[in-house]
Parts: structure tokens; sequence; C-alpha cells
């Protein structure tokens, strides 16, 4: 890795590539720029799969309440269709479809719309497959990148809470 000494001029101070460098630091515990490579490295890999299971699990939990709300609102509306029969029939959501029709059935279809609304906005700002990593110009892609993904967070912030559950749930293999 080449580090220049040089100050950047008027113009370059302008690029988003000087504008990202000038945030980064090197840390006064590591004893060079190598050894804060390496460092980054391993914490960029701790990061990414801590925003993989983050995305996983909401994409997980979006699923089952999205079902489950879809389940409380429509089940009186469409009885006899495919979606209602599967998920009456379910073992998966059996505990959580008993505790819809209990006589807390608002409070569990209260909090189901929570997860939904919360695991939708999560889901969301763990995505970050929009970040270029092939592109020729690092530095410019990255700020890019935190551009549109503060844009994407702030649209999921404004959207909360998203508890619309308008469509038919897919059906989905279960263990019945």
């Amino acid at each position: 890795m080449v580090v220049s000494s040089r100050a950047a001029t008027k113009d370059e101070a302008k690029t988003p590539a000087v504008q990202l460098k000038r945030q980064v630091t090197v840390s006064p515990t590591h004893k060079s720029i190598e050894d804060e490579v390496i460092y980054l490295r391993s914490q960029n890999k701790l990061l990414n799969n801590a925003l993989k299971a983050v995305k996983n699990t909401a994409s997980e939990k979006l699923c089952k309440s999205y079902e489950l709300v879809w389940y409380a609102r429509n089940r009186t509306r469409y009885p006899s269709h495919q979606v209602s029969k599967w998920l009456d029939s379910s073992k998966e959501h059996s505990r959580d479809i008993d505790n819809l029709h209990s006589t807390d059935g608002d409070f569990h279809h209260g909090f189901n719309s929570g997860v939904l609304a919360a695991s939708r906005m999560f889901k969301d700002h763990a995505d970050v497959s929009h970040v270029d990593r092939d592109s020729d110009d690092l530095f410019g892609s990255a700020h890019q990148a935190v551009m549109k993904h503060q844009e994407k967070i702030e649209e999921s912030k404004e959207a909360f809470p998203n508890a619309s559950a308008d469509t038919f749930p897919v059906l989905r293999a279960d263990s019945n």
C-alpha cells in the first residue's frame, strides 16, 4: 500500500475520495499501516457476518410475521383460500394461530404487526447489496454507497411502522 504525504490540491479536496480519506485515520494502537489493514480486514469480516445475520434473521421474522398479520386480517374474508387453509394446518404456525384465536388475540396481532414493521426496517438497514466492490474508483463508489445507504435508512425510518400485509403470502414448504 502506498500512502502519499503530499497535501491535496483545492480541486482534489472536493472529490469524494479525498473526503473519505479525511475520515480515515490510522489507529495509534497498531504499529504499522499493514497491522491496521489486517485489523480492519478482520473487523470488516466480522461486521459483514453480523450484517448478514441481522438481514437473515429479519427476513425470517418478516416472512413469518407477514403470514400471521395477513391471517389475522384476512382469515374471515378468505376462509377457504389455500393460504388460510395452509396457515390453519401449519405446524410451524399452530401456536401462533391459537394465540390469534384466543381472548388475547388482539395483543398477539399487535405484537406480530410490530415484529413485521421492525423486521422490514432492520432488513433494509442491514442490506448493503448496493455496494459496488468491483468499481475502479474504490473511494468514489464507497462514498456513493455510504450516501445511498443513508438515504435507504432514512426512507425505511420514515416508512416505519410499515405493517401492511396486502398481498397473499407465498405458500412455503412446511413440516406438516
